[in-house]
């Protein structure tokens, strides 16, 4: 199936606000939340790989409930400044990273996500998970629509929902109208807590049918909440009028094709440039290209005599620091035989010391005679695999002569 994530802007941004703790560029821009956002898409989404993305905006300014309520969402506070400062460093990141936002006047985000929802969710081979944590959201829930909470890395289709509301996802909306919608300041049914809302719709399913039924004489709660209830009617419906999501906005311009997202396209040209100028430094290192080896035009010199070697060792006394590896026969210790050393000691520099071939080559003696002043010189040696090049070394050593020489020095090195 082909997975379409439906960003809610403001919930998304909100979120990637207060995830991380502020912090500025070294010129004092704060951008903690560009900095999360952009993390998010090159490691989570870039290993989740979705198909599509989709960014939705709530419309600027007011939408149509506020005609209805003129107090919705009153009670939010201002957005924090330095968040809104990012806001349009947020849009330049998004646009460097080829990643499309959608947004409708006199609707907010809730709605153009259910449209699109409803639209896209219809066709079997679309998986569609919304990226949000507004709660009448999880009313969109089904088996292939998926509310998905990128921190907690948990994701909920209808079933989960349900447990988490305790009722059934189609009634969460209902299930508002009951509960004060406390982020969107949406009228309540005052002391109507969770518990008796959750135990009125899984008695009564819909608002409607609790109210078509609220004369009943076996209807289940007491008569003082019976007489709250009956008195909050019209507050009731207009709750539910204002947390009902509008599923019929007019997207006839859209096209899902717009929206592919590609991993491939996320570190181009523009996003590298951002990157680079909001020090996003851990995100984005340049690429190196690999050269072949015509392109190193690096000097080996092959050391197949006595006597280079020996010239060779009078040139390793000039340098500070080389880098030695050995090359065996098995990479099982005691079954090893050392075949040659490489030693390296600038891009110039470079001997390939032959011990074991059949063309020319060192002897043992020298060889032995190497390694025993080399040990002894106030020089670093670093190591490709230093345990190993160590043992095949002090063995090597060992063989064929009485005299074991630099026992202590080589332990010594074993020891660090």
């Amino acid at each position: 199936m082909k997975k379409i994530y439906l960003i809610d802007w403001s919930s998304f941004i909100y979120r990637m606000f207060f995830a991380l703790p502020e912090f500025s560029t070294t010129s004092w821009e704060v951008v903690n939340a560009v900095f999360g956002i952009a993390k998010l898409f090159l490691n989570q989404f870039v290993k989740e790989n979705p198909d599509y993305i989709i960014f939705v905006k709530d419309a600027k300014w007011e939408n149509f409930r506020h005609q209805i309520y003129k107090d919705y969402k009153a009670t939010r506070d201002k957005m924090p400044d330095n968040l809104k400062s990012q806001m349009s460093l947020i849009d330049k990141l998004l646009l460097s990273l080829n990643i499309k936002s959608i947004e409708k006047p006199w609707f907010e985000a809730d709605d153009i996500i259910w449209t699109l929802a409803t639209l896209l969710w219809q066709n079997n081979d679309f998986e569609v998970f919304i990226l949000s944590w507004d709660k009448d959201l999880f009313s969109l829930t089904t088996k292939n629509v998926k509310i998905y909470d990128t921190q907690k890395q948990k994701i909920y289709d209808d079933i989960e929902a349900q447990k988490k509301f305790e009722i059934p996802s189609k009634y969460i909306i209902d299930y508002l109208s009951i509960v004060w919608d406390m982020s969107d300041n949406i009228p309540w049914i005052p002391w109507f807590w969770p518990r008796k809302a959750i135990s009125l719709i899984n008695t009564y399913w819909s608002l409607e049918e609790i109210y078509n039924h609220i004369d009943d004489r076996d209807f289940i709660i007491t008569k003082k909440n019976l007489d709250i209830l009956k008195e909050n009617k019209e507050i009731a419906f207009l709750s539910k009028k204002l947390a009902t999501i509008d599923k019929n906005v007019n997207l006839k311009n859209f096209f899902l094709e717009d929206y592919k997202f590609s991993k491939n396209n996320l570190l181009n040209d523009n996003s590298k440039e951002f990157f680079t100028k909001y020090e996003f430094y851990s995100l984005y290192k340049e690429e190196k290209k690999l050269k072949t080896w015509d392109e190193l035009n690096l000097n080996v010199n092959l050391i197949t005599n006595d006597l280079d070697l020996e010239k060779l060792f009078d040139k390793i006394k000039l340098f500070k620091e080389i880098v030695l590896d050995t090359e065996t026969t098995s990479l099982q210790v005691m079954q090893a035989n050392l075949v040659w050393v490489s030693i390296f000691l600038d891009e110039k520099n470079i001997y390939y010391i032959n011990f074991w071939h059949i063309w020319d080559k060192v002897s043992n003696k020298w060889l032995k005679d190497f390694f025993t002043n080399l040990f002894l010189l106030d020089i670093k040696i670093i190591w490709h695999n230093l345990k190993y090049d160590l043992e095949i070394i002090q063995n090597f050593l060992n063989k064929n002569e009485e005299n074991i020489f630099l026992e202590d020095k080589l332990q010594m090195w074993f020891w660090f």
